[in-house]
């Protein structure tokens, strides 16, 4: 237990304001995708990556920024631990808070030194050392109430595991004590299994260019995420995915795939997805944004088809 009182898995954060709170989604960022073989091209896509972020942080000026995973790529030499540090750096040095879930691609020889060390980095609010990197952020006005709670999960390689789905619903109950719940969050990279329905369906709007990759993840979780009062989701892993729609009571939402060095630019533009919480009606709206500040979002029933 924290010296606040709050369990090792919860990590406060007070929002500046709360009638709304901004925050910023970058996923599949992809520092050192191809270092090894073509290093001056990676090292072109990095910058070019790094600028954009810095760009999209100034139009949306957010509150916070959640970066759903595969910020770095593999481990290959055993530089995991190196690219992860120095993604960590460039994290801290945006100025605003942040929250990182793992992606499959972010690897390294020892991820009791990445759960350390991501804990510790400037501006993080990452508190996944005692969970597998499963935690929860609680957002909260100047007297310490609850405006909105973001449920960071580990994806791993295969999807939503078991152990992730235990620890949503252990903390929700913990949290659950301490009074009604505000509007909730889930934030990982893997998809789960009911994006594919949702856009199978008809009822999900945006663009599909893949097929959804929710890997191992067999339709078991949603049911424990919406128990857990977790009224949307957002996740990365497809580049060319950006799309949304409510199934079972939960917003299954895509965010947009950010790196130059990761696949799909050719079909859809990279960017990040800015959503406005409003704790007073418990809702979250999303648009999809560009690194010349201009946004997009699909008009109701608008399908959008890239294969």
């Amino acid at each position: 237990v924290a010296s606040d009182g709050a369990p090792p898995w919860l990590k406060r954060f007070r929002a500046p304001s709360s009638e709304a709170v901004r925050v910023l989604q970058f996923t599949d960022v992809h520092f050192f995708n191809g270092i090894t073989k073509l290093p001056k091209i990676e090292e072109q896509r990095r910058q070019q990556t790094l600028d954009d972020i810095r760009r999209m942080i100034d139009h949306a000026t957010p509150d916070l920024l959640v970066v759903t995973g595969d910020v770095w790529h593999d481990n290959p030499d055993n530089r995991g631990a190196e690219f992860m540090a120095w993604s960590a750096e460039q994290l801290a040095a945006l100025g605003v808070p942040w929250a990182f879930t793992w992606g499959n691609h972010d690897q390294m020889d020892d991820y009791a030194v990445g759960h350390k060390f991501l804990s510790e980095a400037g501006n993080s609010l990452y508190a996944g050392m005692e969970n597998n990197g499963n935690y929860v952020i609680s957002i909260e006005n100047a007297d310490g109430t609850a405006l909105a709670q973001i449920f960071c999960l580990n994806t791993r390689h295969t999807g939503i595991d078991a152990a992730a789905r235990a620890f949503t619903t252990k903390a929700a109950a913990t949290l659950d004590h301490s009074g009604s719940r505000p509007l909730r969050l889930g934030a990982f990279h893997i998809p789960v299994h009911q994006y594919e329905a949702v856009w199978d369906q008809g009822i999900a709007s945006g663009i599909i260019g893949e097929k959804v990759c929710f890997e191992q993840e067999d339709g078991v979780s949603l049911p424990v995420l919406g128990d857990a009062g977790i009224q949307a989701v957002i996740c990365g892993h497809d580049h060319v995915n950006d799309y949304s729609g409510v199934l079972d009571g939960v917003d299954l939402v895509y965010g947009r795939a950010t790196g130059h060095a990761g696949y799909g630019a050719d079909k859809v533009a990279k960017g990040a997805k800015r959503y406005t919480l409003t704790p007073g009606n418990k809702s979250i709206e999303w648009v999809s944004l560009l690194p010349d500040g201009t946004t997009w979002k699909p008009a109701p029933g608008e399908r959008i088809e890239r294969w």
